[in-house]
Order: structure tokens, then sequence, then C-alpha cells
């Protein structure tokens, strides 16, 4: 993969949240031609051309030219945009969405025009483009949706499988990526409690039966990035082997840790299960799926092609027919503590 992004030209949408500047970061290392960071957050893309360009005593133009970056202020509602953003684009890896649960199921139709909308005008522009490969981020929430922001999403993961049957002759290839919560995302649970903690207030939790799939932000992001030099199109790229975190033992283990550094002494607090949510969350259904394979830390599912062509399919040898089921076993403090340390989050 190193020399995948060489001399390719590679937008991100939603390039000011946790996953697209942190893919942004990571792409700038791979000798790509153009790199183009697609947002709607004006302060968010100054900031994040701040951070990416250490010196400031030249000009922003000159600091995009030599970094090879262009900052795309825009929406992916807007399809002229759009249009404009995947000009003589090789790769999509669309990252873009209104993600919060609450949020989504009180604005239900800014959730639609955002998370479906959004992604028909990128899926419209990119083939009207020929761009060559077009990565959609899914999400866990997805998987028999309850929420308006799963059922959103779930709509627009959709479109992304079923586009390259419905344009066979069309050059670029769609595929999606799903996985759980990235820890200490802007947003997540594990910044809002320690917040709750250094304000010293008590830490407020849902319930006490909410688990949820966790991963870092470094292994999204590698593993985004390998999924798109696999994907041969209307692929699901599951993240596996992901960690299952009771959000009660996650609240229980700071509570502990940080009694000590900072000598907390209040305690949680059961809130009540909001709209939309529910206790744990799948990755996928497997009697929904005919094919599945794996590659390296990666689940493999395409229903479009036959399990006996896979070798010729994707020319790896190392895939494999997978036959495990996902981590089930809920984490016990004692791993979620070190899981923690060794990931420099507490």
């Amino acid at each position: 993969m190193d020399n995948y992004y060489k001399n390719k030209t590679v937008l991100i949408t939603g390039a000011t949240g946790s996953i697209g500047s942190s893919l942004i970061k990571f792409l700038l290392k791979k000798n790509c031609k153009i790199l183009r960071a697609f947002s709607n957050d004006e302060n968010g893309l100054y900031e994040l051309s701040e951070l990416i360009n250490e010196k400031k005593d030249i000009s922003f133009q000159y600091k995009m030219k030599k970094n090879k970056i262009r900052f795309i202020l825009g929406d992916v509602r807007d399809y002229k945009r759009c249009l404009e953003a995947t000009s003589k684009i090789d790769i999509v890896i669309h990252a873009a969405a209104l993600k919060h649960v609450p949020l989504c199921e009180y604005n239900p139709l800014e959730a639609k025009k955002t998370n479906i909308i959004g992604t028909q005008n990128l899926i419209k522009a990119s083939l009207k483009n020929k761009v060559k490969k077009f990565l959609f981020i899914s999400t866990d929430k997805v998987v028999d949706p309850i929420s308006i922001m799963g059922k959103t999403k779930f709509a627009a993961e959709k479109k992304i499988l079923n586009i390259n049957t419905k344009y066979i002759k069309n050059k670029t290839i769609f595929s999606c990526i799903r996985f759980g919560n990235i820890i200490g995302s802007r947003g997540s649970v594990l910044p809002k409690f320690k917040r709750q903690i250094i304000e010293n207030k008590n830490i407020s939790l849902t319930s006490k039966k909410m688990n949820r799939y966790f991963l870092t932000i470094d292994n999204a992001v590698k593993n985004i990035c390998g999924s798109v030099a696999l994907m041969k199109g209307s692929e699901i790229f599951v993240i596996n082997d992901l960690p299952i975190f009771n959000i009660m033992d996650l609240a229980n283990v700071l509570v502990k840790y940080y009694k000590k550094k900072l000598k907390y002494s209040k305690k949680v607090i059961i809130t009540g299960v909001r709209s939309g949510e529910r206790m744990t969350e799948e990755l996928f259904i497997k009697n929904k799926h005919k094919n599945f394979f794996q590659y390296k830390d990666l689940i493999i599912i395409n229903d479009k092609i036959n399990p006996t062509i896979v070798n010729k399919y994707y020319n790896l040898e190392k895939i494999k027919i997978y036959k495990e089921t996902l981590k089930t076993k809920i984490a016990s403090q004692k791993y979620i503590l070190n899981y923690l340390l060794k990931n420099n989050l507490i």
C-alpha cells in the first residue's frame, strides 16, 4: 500500500472530521499527485491547513502548492460543488455525514439531505467525472437500523453497493467499509466522560447495558486506505477483531483511574436510553450474506461474485474464505485500562 497512492489524485469529503482529517494527514505522506480536503466547515479547514503547514511566513496558496493539497470549501448537498471537487480525481473517500444519533433523530430531513442526497450527489459527480474508485465510510448502525442516522446511512450504503450493477459499463467502482466507534474522536463518549471528570461532574450514562465496538483512529485510517487498494466493486469491508466495551465498565475504569490522578470523587449516573439507541450494535448479520472472505484485518463481504474465483478476483494469495464469527466477548475492565494507556487515550 505504501506506493499505491503515489501520483494519484484523492478527494476526502468530511475532511475536517476526526476520520477525514486523519486520512488527510496520513495521505500527505504517500506522495499523492493532489490531495483535496472537502468540507463545509470553514474554520475546520483553516485549522487543518495550519496543522499541516507549520511555516507561517509563506502564503496560503504557496502552502497548498508545496504540500500538493487543496482545501475545498463546499457541501456534499451541492451537486455543482461535488462536480467541481471530483474533477480529475482518481479516488474518492466519502467520510462526510451527519453522525450523532440524537441530533439526527431531532433533524431527520437534514440527516437525509447530507447522508442520502449528499452521497447521491457525489455518486453522480464521480460517474460523470470518471473517478476510478469510490469508498463510502459506513457504520455499524446500518445493520438492521432503528435510528434516523442508521437508516439514512443504510440507504446511502445501499446506493453504493448497487451502483456497479446498475452501471455495468461504468469504469468507476464503488464499495464501502463499516466499523464501530472511533475511541477518543470528536463528540464521542470518551472525551465526554473525561471532560465531566475534569470539571468534577458526575459521569452521565444512558444505560448500564450499553455495549459498543471500538477502534483507534490509526486502525480506522490504515484499513480505510487498505480497502481502497483492495476494492474491485460492491464490497462491504468490515474491520475484524474489534474490542467490545461495556460503556459502564469504561466509565468505572475512568473513575478509578482519575480518582488517584485528580482526586475525582463523583459518581456515574444513569440518564436513560435515548431515541434511536440500542444496547448492542452489529457489524453484519451472517445469514444475510453469501460470500465472506478475509484478508489480514479485513472481512470482505461481496455477494456479487462466485466464491470459487475469489483468488482470481482479488489476485491475492493470502485471502481466504472467512469462517469465524466476529468477536462477541465483552472486554474486561483490565483490558479497557490497558487499551486506553497503550493508545495514549488517558
